[in-house]
């Protein structure tokens, strides 16, 4: 990670603990969401980083379907979904 990213994260998350981060800081956080440690959890909730990423079953009929492994096995899940990252 370049110190431009790590001090831009750094000043995002000051914004977010004074409660004064705008709709343009928070779409470069979610930009940057790549770069955001896997246990800074503040940065991650803001940046819309889901907790946990869906993995289906080998035989998950919905990813036969589509070819992919992660529709998330859900059963009133109807389409596949790509996940963020």
């Amino acid at each position: 990670m370049t110190k431009k990213i790590e001090t831009r994260l750094k000043y995002l998350r000051k914004q977010i603990q004074k409660e004064n981060i705008s709709y343009g800081e928070i779409a470069e956080l979610q930009s940057l969401s790549k770069y955001i440690d896997k246990g800074d959890v503040l940065l991650l909730q803001w940046a819309g980083v889901p907790e946990f990423e869906k993995e289906c079953l080998p035989d998950c009929e919905t990813c036969k379907k589509c070819g992919t492994n992660n529709c998330g096995n859900d059963t009133t899940n109807l389409q596949c979904y790509e996940p963020k990252n």
